[in-house]
C-alpha cells in the first residue's frame, strides 16, 4: 500500500492507496481544482458545504461517465450482433455459391458426356461414309445433312461446355472471395 502526502484546499493529507503515487496525486489535484472552482463560484460557502458540493459534482460526473460507458457497451454489443448476423449472411451466400458451383460442375460433366457421345456418333457416321465411298456407293444427301447436323451439335455442345467452364471458374472465384471475407469477419468477431 502506498502512502502519499497531498494538499487539498491548503490542508495536508496523508492518503494511503493501492494505486501508485502519481495516480494518487492526480486524484488529489483534481479534487483540489474542483473545490477551488466551487469556492470561486460561491465564496460564501463554508469549507464543509464546499466540500459536500464538490463531492456531489464529482459523483454526478461519475454517474454520467457510468451511463456513457453503459451506452457504449450497448453499442458494442449491437455492433457484435450485426457482425454475427453479417457472418451468417456471408456463410449463407458462400453456401449458395458452392451449390451453384456444384450445379455448374454437374452441367459441365453432362455436356462433356453429350459431346463424347456426339463425337462417337460422328466417328461412326464418318466410317459409314468412308465405307460407302470405298465400295463405290454414293453418299446420299440425307447422310451429308446428318453429318453436318452432328458436327453443328458437337460445336454447339463445345460452346456450352466453354460457357459452363467459365461459369464454374467465376463461381470458384466468388467462393474464394466469400471465404476470405468470411474468415476476415470471423477474425474481427473473435477480437
Amino acid at each position: 500500500m502506498n502512502r502519499v502526502s497531498v494538499k487539498i484546499d491548503g490542508v495536508d493529507y496523508q492518503i494511503a492507496g493501492e494505486k501508485n503515487e502519481a495516480e494518487i496525486v492526480k486524484v488529489a489535484k483534481y479534487i483540489d481544482g474542483e473545490l477551488k472552482d466551487i469556492s470561486k463560484v460561491a465564496p460564501s460557502l463554508s469549507k464543509t458545504s464546499a466540500a459536500i458540493l464538490t463531492s456531489v459534482n464529482i459523483a454526478d460526473k461519475l454517474f454520467d461517465r457510468e451511463s456513457e460507458i453503459e451506452d457504449l457497451k450497448k453499442e458494442i454489443y449491437q455492433m457484435k450482433e450485426k457482425d454475427i448476423n453479417r457472418s451468417e449472411e456471408v456463410e449463407k451466400e458462400f453456401d449458395n455459391v458452392l451449390l451453384k458451383l456444384e450445379e455448374a460442375d454437374a452441367q459441365v460433366a453432362d455436356l462433356k458426356a453429350k459431346i463424347s457421345k456426339l463425337e462417337a456418333d460422328l466417328a461412326s457416321k464418318d466410317e459409314t461414309i468412308k465405307s460407302l465411298q470405298a465400295n463405290g456407293g454414293q453418299v446420299s444427301g440425307d447422310v451429308d445433312k446428318k453429318v453436318k447436323s452432328l458436327e453443328m451439335k458437337v460445336k454447339e455442345m463445345e460452346n456450352k461446355v466453354a460457357v459452363a467452364e467459365n461459369m464454374a471458374a467465376e463461381f470458384q472465384n466468388k467462393a474464394y472471395n466469400l471465404q476470405l471475407n468470411y474468415e476476415e469477419l470471423k477474425n474481427k468477431t473473435n477480437k
